[in-house]
């Protein structure tokens, strides 16, 4: 049997859930419109730094959503080269979190708000019409007028539509290392480092050092970001660069277990939706600079979410304009900005000019608010939105 639905979200991480959560803002009778669907059954185990800037945050607030995942609220982010180093500071600078908790405390968020969420359901096959996609799931076959692509890099929606663009992809790996966080800097402090010396051997990217919490014990969240901004370059080992960063922090590799996943980067000249089909999230693009994907796939919620909305106004499913909707935010200007940076930064090979740029962002940091310690960059929750009574 064959159900129509008016939009059908393929994800439920940050992007998928925020795109839910936003229609419901515009209106909450698109509870009843949207259907979610994963394969995964949450809470799930997701590979990510877990970092939340103020970014998301502040689009969770508009959402009127107050924060209540377990997180660890950062104060310090390091920016450290060989003997280097220039901080942001914040209360907080940004929030580290774990994504299984983080995702499923917007799954349920969504669930309140009467959306139906179809977990451990994947996807089997899209089929594009000219008025609506036919989406068969492992249950069950759903005549969408619009689809939300929100399910990452390895986006299933992109693989089927064969969707062809410019678009790169990052590498990431990690691992969790047990502490003590009475003794622990990172967790003494809430302090956050990203160490880029690892340039200098062809890493086009970071090790990070994370504070984070697991199931309430303390561990270091700890890898690497390769964003492979410059393809041309040979690749990094990836493996070997982490060995030796955890060796200098008197930390064995092989006592882990190692965790890999890539991360989509952003481009504006990717190819963002089709005729009924738009993509959000890693799915869509990520940061390419720092690899901040969570507050952006969050953002993309709010960008597609009104795409959809003009969509079914205007009964124009085209989504000719949705690219120029992301281009013309103002969060999506400032990723773009980071696209050209990072392409940019990693095009350097010079540990002299890396340095040179380290000691001129430690002197201009003294003149933002970010130099101090107090600056709270995040707005307060907004009222929730009231969902209408029927009759």
């Amino acid at each position: 049997m064959v159900r129509e639905v008016d939009v059908l979200i393929v994800g439920s991480g940050p992007s998928g859930t925020s795109t839910a959560l936003h229609l419901i803002q515009q209106d909450p009778s698109w509870a009843e419109r949207v259907v979610v669907v994963d394969k995964a059954i949450h809470p799930r185990e997701k590979l990510c730094g877990g970092g939340i800037t103020h970014i998301g945050y502040n689009i969770l607030s508009r959402l009127g959503l107050s924060f209540e995942p377990n997180s660890v609220a950062i104060k310090e982010v390091r920016l450290v080269y060989q003997d280097k180093s220039y901080s942001f500071y914040g209360d907080p600078v940004l929030n580290i979190v774990r994504r299984d908790e983080f995702d499923h405390w917007l799954v349920q968020k969504v669930a309140e708000r009467g959306v139906e969420v179809r977990q451990g359901e994947a996807v089997t096959s899209i089929t594009p019409h000219e008025d609506y996609v036919e989406v068969v799931t492992e249950e069950a076959t759903f005549h969408a007028k619009v689809l939300v692509g929100a399910d990452g890099s390895r986006s299933y929606v992109r693989r089927a539509l064969k969707w062809d663009d410019d678009s790169r992809v990052a590498r990431l790996i990690e691992v969790l290392t047990p502490e003590d966080a009475r003794t622990q800097p990172e967790f003494r402090d809430k302090v956050a480092v990203f160490d880029f010396t690892a340039m200098t051997d062809g890493l086009q990217g970071y090790y990070w050092d994370f504070p984070s919490y697991v199931q309430g014990q303390a561990f270091m969240n700890r890898g690497l970001f390769d964003s492979r901004a410059r393809p041309e370059r040979p690749k990094a080992d990836l493996k070997e660069e982490l060995a030796t960063s955890l060796a200098v922090r008197d930390r064995d590799l092989d006592d882990y277990k190692l965790k890999g996943h890539p991360i989509r980067w952003w481009d504006e000249n990717g190819r963002f939706a089709i005729n009924r089909v738009v993509l959000v999230g890693d799915a869509a693009g990520a940061d390419p600079l720092f690899g901040e994907g969570i507050s952006f796939a969050l953002a993309y919620g709010e960008v597609g979410a009104a795409a959809v909305v003009d969509a079914f106004a205007r009964q124009d499913f085209s989504f000719a304009t949705y690219r120029d909707r992301l281009l013309d935010n103002y969060l999506f200007r400032h990723l773009n900005l980071r696209t050209k940076l990072a392409r940019y930064a990693y095009k350097i090979e010079s540990p002299a000019y890396v340095r040179a740029g380290w000691q001129v962002a430690r002197w201009l940091i003294k003149w933002t608010r970010w130099a101090n310690p107090a600056y709270n960059p995040t707005e307060p929750p907004q009222p929730e939105p009231q969902l209408q009574a029927e009759g």
